[in-house]
């Protein structure tokens, strides 16, 4: 019985050999954790410091990265320059996974179908009309932006600051009802990495307030006959 509820356990806490978590990633050659159940209070191999901030903050404590961290009285130059280096690689990594998210987003526009004809929305109570809808709390991440273009005014950095909270709540929120869903039917965890999850979010949030899912009806018959042709139209462009 007490095997089966680590292994259950497994897939919501990292797996941890004594303070060592198992992973590929460097800075675990320098540091260990205080307490196993605890991912976040580390403790340096080699000058003894203890912390909190995770794997990351004990790489810029051995890198010597001045800001958050004190730097580690111990550390030599290869194993600062070690560490610098998975810095610099976690950070393009998280760069490209961005970038590659937006480009997801990009590819979404409910405003227009796969011909390019405009489509037009007819929303209960307000008639036909592509344009006329109630913004919701996830338009900030979900409209069209192009950051070389900035709109409306120009806000002062303590409005920004204010925005950014707001903008962080509200998203924090979504990922609420997002993470019911997926704990409640059993969804594998890395279907929300897929990109066709990120384009069904981004269409509902340009469409805003009001967007109903599609009955069982439409899954069963209209959609998947419509999805199918789009599938085998795809097929036979590839093949060309």
């Amino acid at each position: 019985m007490m095997a089966s509820s680590s292994t259950s356990d497994s897939t919501t806490v990292p797996e941890t050999t004594n303070l060592q978590r198992k992973s590929n990633d460097v800075g675990w050659e320098f540091g260990m954790l205080v307490n196993p159940k605890n991912l976040d209070k580390m403790k340096c191999k080699l000058c003894g410091k203890e912390f909190s901030g995770g794997i990351h903050r004990l790489k810029q404590h051995v890198a010597r990265i001045q800001g958050n961290v004190a730097p580690c009285p111990k550390s030599k130059k290869e194993d600062q320059e070690k560490c610098k280096l998975a810095i610099l690689e976690a950070k393009n990594k998280k760069k490209r996974v961005r970038m590659a998210d937006l480009e997801t987003r990009k590819t979404v526009n409910i405003d227009e179908n796969q011909e390019g004809d405009e489509e037009v929305i007819e929303v209960e109570g307000m008639g036909a009309n592509k344009s006329a809808r109630m913004l919701g709390p996830i338009d900030i991440f979900t409209s069209s932006i192009n950051p070389e273009t900035p709109k409306g005014p120009i806000l002062t950095q303590q409005q920004q600051h204010i925005k950014n909270v707001i903008a962080k709540d509200r998203l924090h929120v979504v990922h609420q009802y997002v993470v019911r869903w997926v704990y409640s039917h059993g969804i594998p965890f890395n279907a929300i990495a897929n990109d066709d999850f990120k384009r069904m979010l981004e269409a509902a949030g340009q469409f805003g307030p009001g967007v109903t899912p599609p009955s069982q009806y439409q899954l069963r018959e209209p959609l998947l006959k419509e999805e199918v042709d789009r599938v085998k139209g795809f097929d036979e462009r590839t093949r060309r």
